[in-house]
């Protein structure tokens, strides 16, 4: 590469976005494998995954409804068949081209395993980099490829961004990876990954590890990568080239699962680096819809490993999703136990869901979640017994995430639409046919064989005992193994016991549970009919067809409102049956269980002799508050329908503006008895205390945080569309009488200063209070 070619290098990288994209598309395309690019590659990479203070690209910020334009050239740019992709592939006709990654860049985990090096997976064997003193694992060297997917895959988890990741749900980043995964881990298995590079031989062949001798038999290792390139008996050049076709493929899977999965534990002695660095280790909603986007299309990869016709990617169709779910579980674990007490654990609960669920993904379209449209999945297979299998294998998948689950229900008002919703779809889930019954049986098998009716040794020997735990025919009996050891396997820990979800202690929670869903039915009911109720008085009469025309009634947003009030008893209807049948409490338990209570609560209670005392205080603390009113910053309220959110911006700048310049004059003018004290209280808002809502990173709470306002200049009132369609009339008017616009602003101006004094005059006087 010339010397000129390189600053033209440099110089577009300094460039905007889109002139960036296209100056470097034209070197790319020109450029060959040369010394020099070889070296500038690294560089390239580094800069598009920079953060956007240092340079980046924005990968994560920048989306299709706000930057078109850019979104478009970062798509093609970057896109698998795109320059950047050509170029790596030209990088690869040197195989002995590295580049070596600091080991420090990988989620702490990852680091752990690879240093241990003990059950780390065969795919990082001849990617190790030791140093030559210590022989400390120090880096790891990949080519061009793996550089460039290594690099993509650190950006979600290395680069946590300031802006709230609510608001971006379509970023470059989000679509790049749906891509990566259509393409590199196709479902079709008659598609090969292209473009193919038969010249590239840098990877050598994996071997397959021996089998424990204590493993079950039909259970393959859950934490070991097991050989990925076809037949192990095959001849090493045969092994190669099988190898040489999937290892993109390879790449994508291993590292997509190895760091967007990655979980930091903690203890005592890091738990103050995980104070320091929690905005970088929790994740995002961003990093939980990509792994759900993972899961679904790794099932929908993997449900056709006996459909390889050249068995080229069968061995790596057969074991990804075991490679997955065991990295899936620690991670939703995690999530599960650290993610906020608010609706946003929907996005959790909803991976989960999806993680227990391989049968609803076997023709899973990545391009439907890449998009944000909803797919219909109950269209898609049904669970069978056949995934018996599965479940066993992922035994503490459904079961004990389950049990960590149902307490976090326990503390939230079910009696609101958002919190139904996420009860009803996890009633929903395990109230399907088979699902429950497979649990309980393999649960009973189980805590038998642990209290000693069971045991491996005579499983297969004793009739009777195999008779005793079948499900729809089908003997559950040689899965029991199997479940046992996917309970100490995937929590790994020696100290670790099975909690039986279906034990008789459990009972009173569950009874607890469904007492909370009647009783939140209850709640949502009056609170259907109250708002049903105002709301048909404030969009029926005169004065509803006077804000309809006008255009100041919310009506959209009221009727959605409505809608989904409707919704939440009938939701909370089908949860109670969901959960009495899972859970099996009936009637009886219920009305014992609250008359226990309530003997309980007389029992103890100072009013027991109380002729007045009508309800339990329970019941009392389980209805709904009524008196909730709005504590923020009135000028940051949401803008509504009745207001122009253009205007209303502008005029809160120009406010916010004005109160950060004269703040103090506000204040001294506000404090004055004389006639201007009065004129400035007729202008300015009063001073007020607001509480806001701030989160506690290190105890993961939200704390209140009160605020003074001082007196402030606010135009939120000029904002309405009703306020816009005055002034319009009023111009139209002056206009019709010969007056001209300047005329008209100063009429409007002396009116408003009249009124001002006016009343300020009235109130110094005492004939109108303050």
């Amino acid at each position: 590469m010339s010397s000129d070619l390189m600053s033209q290098f440099y110089s577009a990288l300094n460039l905007p976005v889109l002139e960036k994209v296209i100056e470097l598309t034209k070197i790319l395309d020109q450029a060959g494998p040369s010394k020099d690019f070889q070296a500038l590659f690294p560089q390239l990479v580094n800069n598009i995954f920079a953060s956007p203070n240092n340079n980046g690209w924005g990968l994560r910020q920048i989306t299709c409804e706000h930057n078109r334009y850019e979104f478009e050239a970062l798509m093609s740019f970057l896109e698998p068949h795109g320059p950047l992709f050509r170029m790596c592939y030209k990088l690869l006709f040197d195989p002995q081209l590295k580049y070596n990654l600091p080991l420090s860049m990988l989620p702490f985990e990852l680091q752990m395993m690879l240093e241990r090096g003990g059950r780390c997976p065969q795919f990082y064997s001849d990617m190790l980099t030791l140093d030559s003193n210590s022989l400390n694992v120090v880096a790891l060297a990949l080519n061009p490829f793996d550089y460039y997917i290594f690099n993509f895959a650190l950006h979600l988890t290395n680069n946590n961004q300031n802006k709230s990741s609510w608001e971006i749900w379509n970023s470059v980043y989000f679509a790049l990876a749906c891509d990566y995964l259509t393409h590199f881990l196709p479902t079709d298995p008659n598609i090969c990954v292209l473009p193919m590079i038969p010249h590239y031989n840098g990877k050598v062949p994996l071997v397959a590890p021996l089998q424990s001798v204590n493993r079950p038999l039909g259970s393959p290792s859950l934490l070991l990568v097991p050989d990925l390139s076809g037949i192990s008996n095959q001849h090493p050049s045969s092994q190669n080239q099988s190898r040489n076709e999937i290892w993109r493929s390879e790449t994508v899977l291993q590292v997509f699962i190895d760091i967007w999965m990655s979980v930091e534990q903690f203890n005592s002695r890091n738990i103050e680096m995980y104070q320091r660095n929690y905005p970088a280790t929790f994740s995002s909603p961003e990093r939980v819809r990509l792994v759900r986007v993972v899961i679904k299309h790794i099932y929908s990869y993997s449900a056709k490993y006996n459909s390889d016709p050249a068995v080229r990617s069968s061995a790596l169709r057969k074991y990804a999703k075991q490679i997955m779910c065991t990295r899936a579980y620690q991670y939703v674990k995690h999530l599960v136990s650290t993610w906020p007490l608010d609706a946003s654990f929907r996005l959790v609960m909803e991976l989960w869901l999806s993680l227990i669920q391989p049968w609803r993904y076997t023709n899973n379209n990545v391009s439907r979640d890449r998009h944000n449209i909803n797919q219909d999945e109950g269209a898609s297979a049904n669970l069978d017994p056949s995934y018996i299998q599965f479940i066993a294998e992922n035994y503490p998948t459904y079961t004990y995430i389950l049990q960590l689950v149902l307490p976090r229900f326990m503390r939230l008002d079910l009696s609101t639409y958002k919190n139904a919703v996420m009860l009803f779809r996890l009633g929903k889930v395990f109230s399907q046919q088979h699902l429950m019954p497979i649990l309980l049986n393999l649960e009973k098998a189980i805590t038998d064989s642990i209290s000693g009716l069971y045991t491996p040794e005579t499983s297969f020997n004793n009739s009777n005992l195999d008779q005793s735990y079948t499900y729809n025919g089908i003997s559950l009996h040689k899965w029991v193994s199997i479940a046992k050891q996917a309970i100490s396997e995937l929590n790994m820990m020696t100290t670790f016991e099975y909690d039986p979800i279906w034990s008789e202690n459990k009972k009173p929670l569950y009874i607890e549970l469904v007492k909370k869903m009647i009783s939140a039915k209850q709640v949502s009911e009056k609170f259907m009919e109250e708002y049903r109720s105002r709301y048909h008085q404030q969009n029926n009469g005169f004065w509803g067809s006077i804000k309809q025309w006008f255009m100041i009634n919310n009506n959209d947003e009221d009727r959605m409102i409505l809608e989904e009030s409707e919704k939440v008893p009938v939701y909370l209807n089908h949860c109670i049956n969901y959960f009495s049948n899972i859970f099996m409490v009936n009637d009886n338990m219920l009305l014992l269980a609250e008359a226990n209570e309530v003997d309980n609560s007389l029992e103890h209670s100072s009013f027991a002799n109380s002729n007045n005392f009508s309800f339990s205080i329970a019941q009392k603390l389980r209805s709904k508050p009524t008196g909730l009113h709005y504590m923020g910053d009135p000028d940051l309220m949401p803008i509504m329908s009745y207001e122009n959110t253009i205007l209303v911006r502008l005029l809160y700048q120009l406010a916010t503006k004005l109160n950060e310049l004269y703040s103090e004059e506000f204040t001294s003018l506000w404090n004055r008895q004389d006639f201007w004290g009065y004129a400035a209280r007729e202008i300015l808002q009063k001073p007020i205390t607001i509480q806001n809502y701030m989160k506690d990173v290190t105890n993961h709470q939200n704390n209140i945080v009160s605020k003074d306002l001082p007196p402030r200049l606010s135009f939120r009132r000029f904002g309405s569309n009703i306020f816009v369609v005055w002034l319009t009339i009023g111009y139209i008017f002056f206009r019709l009488l010969s007056y001209n616009g300047l005329f008209y602003v100063f009429f409007l101006i002396m009116m408003v200063l009249m009124i001002v004094l006016a009343k300020a005059s009235l109130k110094m006087c005492k004939i109108i209070k303050s």
